[in-house]
């Protein structure tokens, strides 16, 4: 008999867990971002400024440029052209409409002025740039701030990116035109967080390796971050959990190895089909219609719990053939998806077959149920825990900043993590009646040996 889990160890750990959830939930009261435009006086930003001075323009034209400095500053060169041109003679009036079209944090206005029907703004802004090894300069500006502000767009017809003197550009923007220190772009998409651009010097033969370490270096952060938050943590309630149930079912006195296995197989199954008949009564279920991953995941159940209701595969049975037996519930879970994917009418999407990831932990609380009783509980709970973790990975973007519901993001995984518990209840009690399979061969000779012949 395996021994059992300690009560103690898990109420420990789910106190680390809540401490946890709780400090990182009193980080999130933060201010929600701003949407503005990498050139922020650029086009909607400059009209705004100058209708808030009842002023009512339209710019025919806007381009820009963005000189970087070796300081990691940055100065701005805007020309707007506008439609009636007049009223921005006025030099207070014009630098004042400037100043509130300025809407980046750190910008700060350096002069004004008018050459025919074209407004000239010059600005800076003092935080572009960072050193990055190699004499690597990386540009940061176009990355969002989830706490202050986030890009929208490019905000001018065309911007012109300049690099300081002796280097060249290593990484630009994404669709930029190229050529030395330059590069210029007439689009913007801020895909994730937004891109980095990266500077280096034009005589370095290995720049490009540099650029990429100038890169992956912030990024190191955010991925800890991600992996402790977004996965680490919802794991251990997942596995806290599963452990939960295995020291449970024997302070209860559950009946373990040889509680009618067949009748637990053949409950999960009616489970299974219920859960398939769930499209033909939503109201009941309250689903609101077919939802591929249970209908997926139900198939792969009644394939789980049909193999393991025919005794000789028990006969047969042992941690690893039932992990084998758990594999191929989830390959026809997969299938099944691809099925499901073919269906126009289901509108599954294709991320639909991704999505039968979600039915794994739950197929893989029947190998902990089965190790509680028969040994491996370690590398049952490892495997469990392996396969939520997958599901997390491929769910949250884990080299992304996140926005001020980060932390949001995070409880709603640890709700899944409970809810994948109690969800593979029925699998966790079936493993658990399971019998090992050298124990029933030894009881099918027994009983063989003492049949009078």
């Amino acid at each position: 008999m395996v021994p059992r889990p300690s009560l103690f160890r898990a109420i420990v750990v789910a106190l680390l867990v809540g401490s946890l959830l709780g400090g990182a939930l009193a980080a999130t009261v933060t201010a929600s971002p701003r949407p503005i435009a990498v050139c922020s006086p650029c086009e909607r930003g400059f009209v705004s400024a100058a209708q808030s001075h009842d002023l009512p323009v339209r710019i025919e034209r806007s381009t820009a440029t963005m000189r970087v400095h070796r300081n990691g500053s940055a100065t701005w060169t805007v020309e707007n052209q506008l439609n009636e041109s007049a009223p921005f003679e006025n030099a207070s009036l014009r630098d004042s409409i400037a100043r509130d079209a300025i809407s980046v944090h750190d910008g700060r206005l350096l002069s004004t002025s008018l050459s025919g029907d074209t407004v000239r703004m010059r600005y800076r802004t003092p935080t572009a740039a960072t050193d990055a090894p190699g004499g690597v300069l990386r540009v940061d500006y176009f990355r969002d701030d989830p706490g202050t502000q986030i890009y929208t767009g490019l905000g001018a017809d065309r911007l012109t990116v300049v690099a300081p003197e002796g280097m060249v550009v290593g990484r630009p923007l994404p669709g930029a035109d190229v050529s030395g220190r330059e590069m210029a772009v007439t689009t913007f998409e801020g895909r994730g967080d937004g891109p980095f651009v990266t500077f280096v010097p034009e005589t370095d033969p290995v720049a490009p390796l540099w650029s990429l370490v100038a890169v992956a270096l912030p990024l190191a952060s955010i991925l800890a971050r991600n992996l402790l938050f977004l996965i680490a943590v919802p794991t251990l309630v997942f596995a806290g959990g599963l452990r939960v149930l295995a020291w449970a079912a024997g302070a209860v006195g559950l009946d373990a190895g040889t509680a009618h296995p067949d009748r637990r197989a053949l409950g999960v199954v009616a489970l299974a089909l219920v859960a398939l008949a769930h499209p033909l009564a939503p109201g009941l279920f309250a689903l609101g219609g077919i939802e591929p991953p249970l209908l997926a995941g139900a198939v792969g159940a009644v394939a789980l719990g049909s193999s393991l209701a025919v005794p000789a595969v028990r006969a047969r049975l042992s941690l690893a053939r039932l992990t084998g037996l758990v594999a191929l519930a989830f390959a026809v879970t997969v299938a099944v998806g691809f099925v499901l994917r073919a269906i126009p009418e289901l509108h599954a999407g294709d991320g639909v077959v991704r999505r039968m990831l979600l039915t794994l932990p739950v197929y893989a609380a029947t190998l902990v149920g089965y190790a509680a009783v028969h040994g491996g509980l370690r590398r049952a709970l490892a495997a469990a825990a392996a396969a939520f973790a997958l599901v997390l990975v491929t769910t949250f973007p884990i080299l992304s900043q996140g926005g001020t519901l980060y932390f949001l993001g995070v409880v709603v995984a640890a709700i899944g993590a409970v809810a994948g518990v109690v969800v593979g209840i029925p699998l966790f009690l079936l493993g658990h009646g399971l019998p090992d399979g050298e124990s029933a061969r030894n009881d099918t000779s027994g009983a063989a040996g003492d049949t009078p012949t």
